[in-house]
């Protein structure tokens, strides 16, 4: 099956049952004919595995282990992978059923395309803050072209810009497999941004692709990982440690000395507004984060 490689559907779960019906539904109407199914069970205490094995789902693979956490459980998936390609897929999202179908065709176009994005649709109960999960991501860039170097979006000069993922969460992306050899796995020490890290890294290597399509569902709720990481104490920061990574990480060395000190100069502008903004509502542990990361900013080459 040539013209239709094998595809990895990777679905890394904990505690999914509440949705995890719908996902599977969307998985019984892909239409792609060549697909191997991965589920990563990261010892979810509910009904989870149970309701995936009752589906039988054709080709499909259980892994169930001790604790990994959100970020590991991703690349778990990843090492399970035999796929040409990798299309991630989470609990409580779904995707269109020709969505693989029309991802792999144009990834077939271009050895280098590493990643292959599509627009997707927000689902919510309740209204939901353009400022955390904003409509419509891909308009942030801009000049998005179909197909175009992902050096070129690293040097975009809305890169650093609201929305700061412009690519989106991986249930709208398709993978080629070898990027990872390449780039290596998801970084656990992020939270909250582990997937625009990623996107961001394979940008250094490899062409990028976007279909103007919503392929995709991505489902808000208060129980899923995002929401949850958004509570957290230090979550606001996490995006200035992955501007802090663009800049002294060997990986992205590759990005032009301009526009390297141009993320410089302008992580150290939004470091000082934070930390006036941190000491006129007297929250004393924020300014000691920002100052920290001020310092190993002004120590980056």
């Amino acid at each position: 099956m040539a013209q239709f490689p094998l595809v990895s559907l990777s679905i890394p779960v904990y505690n999914g049952a509440e949705f995890i019906q719908v996902m599977l539904n969307s998985i019984e109407q892909i239409t792609y004919p060549n697909l191997e199914i991965i589920v990563s069970d990261d010892d979810s205490t509910d009904k989870s595995v149970t309701l995936i094995k009752s589906c039988q789902l054709s080709n499909c693979k259980i892994f169930t282990h001790s604790r990994y956490g959100l970020v590991n459980n991703w690349n778990y998936c990843i090492k399970q992978a035999k796929g040409k390609y990798i299309k991630f897929l989470f609990q409580d999202d779904a995707i269109k059923p020709d969505c693989i179908t029309k991802m792999v065709e144009v990834a077939e176009q271009d050895k280098q395309i590493g990643l292959l994005f599509s627009d997707r649709k927000l689902i919510s109960q309740k209204p939901l803050d353009p400022k955390h999960f904003p409509e419509n991501l891909y308009q942030g860039w801009s000049n998005l072209q179909p197909v175009q170097p992902g050096l070129s979006l690293l040097q975009d000069p809305n890169l650093l810009k609201h929305p700061h993922n412009k690519i989106g969460e991986p249930t709208n992306i398709l993978i080629r497999t070898e990027v990872f050899e390449q780039v290596g796995l998801f970084d656990p020490s992020f939270k909250q941004y582990p997937d625009l890290e990623m996107w961001l890294r394979i940008m250094t290597r490899y062409k990028i692709a976007f279909i103007d399509e919503k392929l995709a569902s991505f489902r808000i709720h208060p129980n899923q990982a995002t929401s949850y990481n958004l509570a957290q104490k230090d979550s606001w920061s996490e995006i200035y440690r992955v501007w802090l990574k663009l800049i002294r990480d060997p990986a992205y060395q590759v990005i032009p000395v301009t526009t390297r000190q141009r993320i410089k100069m302008t992580l150290v502008k939004q470091l000082l507004k934070e930390y006036i903004k941190s000491i006129f509502l007297s929250k004393w542990h924020r300014c000691s984060v920002i100052k920290e990361l001020i310092k190993t900013t002004l120590k980056s080459n």
